[in-house]
């Protein structure tokens, strides 16, 4: 029974399980009948390009069949069964996306695969079916009549793709990485599918252009992740999966898939030009270029010098350059020039950027087409422009962005061989085992052609014997194939003798205490004292201190305390007690301050009248004892004895046979007098001499002369 009707009229009639007949409309869940959920598919490839094998194929090879029995039963339904999965099954749309998300590259698809054999062959073929079933789904999906009697409305066939997401943003960047431009037929098909969609739904441009801002978060993403060092899987920390080859690979990849995309997106529409040049898509690629990429290529090549993620990075760069010179021959074409000059000169900050493009797309040429369409261009910034570009070229003279790492690298192991610019030997060594004087056979060639510079000598001479060989060779335009093409005004940088010292010894500091129980820098805990500040921990700060130590005071008053320990009890033997009568008058005087004059005068004058009492009382006594007899000896010999067991002498004795000895020796001395006469009355010749005297002698009297007096007690045991 034909019916004219579209899907979203349609009603058929069904039989209810009591036998009555009802109108069920064509889009409706009642005509979905399979319970089994829709297979996920899993990606033929492993993680980072590499094709999977054994046990890991046969799975796959499993779960693809599966799929593909799934992708038959839905192109097989008819028209309203079809469109009923895949409105109201989520599983059968999810079937789809996932295998979308999951497909490989076609930009990796044969270039990462190992020696081909019969299962990754079949594979293969497995894979492209999947693929041509998958775009027929896409494509019934984008039809609006399969037939007179299947047919949709041009809006309700809008409305279920757009609000049902059953073609997106996403959907389509994914299609995009699957089918690719690699083959014609392939682009062919894409662009059929982006027709359609821009004609059946035109929200989907704006969609485009929104999904475009998204770059620009992408690349800080991306940036970020190279910063930081610490993200587990993007810039350091543990590898997610065995088979990175560095921690970076799978911020490469997500390079690689944002350049590619974005190409192909503006490939297929053209209309998204202009979107880029309003979100200034250029500027942020060129930051990106200058910013991450050589980070991300120093930080690759510093793990794993052959890694495959620095191949992957250069055919980012280069899809990265392919869409900025979309744009700008988009603007040439269309004959704005000033936006052209102003969007390059933009770019000039990003140095990187600027060669890379300018070795690929030389800005003079594009400047000379659009002198002759613009003449109206001012000419100094187009020629600001040309010379910022150029002299960009000029000043770097390496390939890639890895170079200077390589020529490093070559120089650690091969350092013998192939002098490199950067670290080329002063005296370089032939084979015979004889020494050239590279400095020499330079001047030589110097003298002849001065407009070479001495790095492109160099690595002339090391190819030849003698510096006439080289000059001969540079004249006649005979040059190895591998020099032809060098810089000739390369500069010589001489090698720092301390790289190779390190390299040697891999120490990176020198010295002769490096390594030991001291080296702060390479022991944790060191057997040394970290001085901070001036001086060290308990040492004097100056030298007034270091003379003013009295630590060995202490040390010698603990010895003197012991003279003081005397036994004051009777002796058992019938000993005197310790009579301590001689200290007393000494006991007044200040601890450690020295007997003032007046009374050792005064103690003076007492012990001479006693002795000339005792010098009568002797004469007395030795006429009693001559007339007393051996009684009288017998009393003389307990009195000297009871004086030779005296602890001490009395220390005023002591204190006056100095003053004796002193008055003795010096003499009465004379007052000197430094009071003088009243003020305003003049002062006296001697009066002003005492005090000049007494000024220039201060320093040795009064507060200044303790240590002197301190070991003048010391010396006569006056220590309490």
């Amino acid at each position: 029974m034909t019916n004219s009707k579209p899907l979203g009229q349609l009603k058929l009639p069904v039989a209810a399980s009591d036998g009555v007949r009802q109108q069920v409309p064509a889009l409706d869940k009642h005509w979905i009948t399979r319970d089994k959920p829709f297979s996920n598919y899993i990606c033929m490839l492993s993680s980072y390009g590499s094709f999977k094998s054994g046990a890991a194929l046969e799975e796959w090879q499993h779960i693809a069949t599966s799929c593909l029995h799934d992708f038959e039963f839905l192109l097989h339904l008819s028209h309203h069964e079809f469109w009923s999965y895949m409105v109201y099954h989520k599983s059968a749309m999810g079937a789809v996306v996932t295998f979308l998300q999951r497909a490989n590259p076609y930009y990796r698809l044969d270039t990462d695969a190992p020696s081909a054999n019969d299962e990754l062959i079949n594979a293969k073929l497995l894979y492209g079916q999947l693929l041509n079933h998958v775009i027929r789904v896409i494509m019934r999906l984008l039809t609006e009549m399969e037939s007179s009697t299947e047919w949709i409305e041009s809006e309700h066939h809008s409305s279920l793709l757009y609000t049902n997401y059953l073609i997106s943003v996403p959907v389509l960047c994914d299609l995009v990485i699957a089918i690719g431009d690699a083959d014609e037929q392939n682009f062919k098909v894409l662009e059929q599918i982006f027709k359609c969609v821009m004609q059946i739904q035109p929200n989907y441009m704006n969609d485009l252009k929104e999904g475009l801002a998204f770059y620009e978060n992408a690349f800080l993403s991306m940036q970020i992740q190279v910063e930081n060092e610490g993200c587990e899987g993007a810039g350091g920390g543990a590898l997610l999966d065995s088979d990175a080859d560095t921690p970076y690979d799978d911020v490469v990849l997500f390079a690689l898939d944002c350049a590619y995309t974005l190409r192909l997106l503006i490939r297929l529409c053209p209309s998204l030009l202009a979107v880029c040049e309003q979100l200034k898509l250029v500027q942020s690629i060129a930051n990106f270029y200058d910013l991450t990429i050589p980070m991300l290529y120093r930080n690759i090549f510093m793990i794993n010098a052959k890694a495959s993620s620095l191949r992957w990075l250069n055919e980012a760069r280069q899809q990265f350059l392919n869409v900025v010179r979309s744009i700008t021959k988009a603007q040439l074409n269309s004959r704005r020039g000033q936006e052209l000059v102003e969007l390059l000169q933009e770019c000039l900050s990003a140095q990187t950027f600027v060669v890379d493009y300018q070795r690929l797309y030389p800005v003079e040429h594009d400047i000379n087409v659009l002198l002759q369409s613009c003449p109206h261009i001012k000419h100094y910034k187009v020629d600001f422009v040309i010379a910022g570009y150029q002299k960009a070229l000029s000043s770097c003279t390496s390939g890639v962005i890895a170079d200077e790492l390589v020529s490093c690298l070559n120089s650690d192991e091969e350092s013998e061989t192939v002098p490199q610019a950067s670290a080329m030997p002063t005296v370089a060594t032939i084979e015979t085992g004889s020494k050239r004087d590279l400095d020499l056979e330079t001047s030589a060639v110097l003298d002849v052609l001065p407009d070479l510079g001495m790095g492109f000598i160099r690595r002339v001479l090391a190819r030849y014997d003698n510096s006439e060989q080289a000059i001969a060779a540079i004249l006649d335009e005979n040059l190895p194939p591998d020099l032809i093409h060098n810089d000739r005004q390369e500069v010589f940088i001489p090698a720092d003798p301390q790289d190779k010292l390190q390299r040697q010894t891999g120490v990176r500091h020198f010295n002769v205490h490096d390594g030991d129980r001291y080296d702060v820098l390479t022991q944790d805990n060191p057997q040394c004292i970290i001085k901070q500040g001036k001086g060290l921990p308990g040492a004097p700060r100056n030298a007034e201190q270091l003379l003013d130590d009295k630590r060995d005071i202490g040390q010698l008053k603990q010895r003197y305390q012991q003279y003081a320990l005397v036994e004051e009890t009777p002796d058992e033997a019938g000993g005197a007690e310790y009579d301590d009568e001689y200290d007393d008058s000494y006991e007044a005087i200040n601890d450690g301050q020295a007997p003032p004059v007046s009374l050792l005068r005064s103690k003076l004058q007492q012990a001479s009248a006693a002795s000339s009492a005792y010098e009568a009382q002797d004469a007395s006594d030795d006429d009693r004892d001559y007339d007393d007899g051996p009684d009288s000896d017998q009393e003389r010999d307990g009195n000297a004895n009871s004086k030779r067991i005296d602890f001490c002498e009395n220390p005023e004795v002591v204190r006056a046979r100095y003053q004796q000895r002193q008055m003795a020796k010096y003499g009465q001395r004379a007052q000197h007098d430094v009071v003088g006469a009243p003020k305003g009355q003049g002062q006296s010749q001697q009066t002003t001499r005492n005090r000049g005297q007494k000024e220039a002698q201060k320093s040795s009297r009064a507060n200044h002369n303790r240590k002197a007096g301190a070991a003048f007690k010391r010396s006569k045991g006056m220590m309490s």
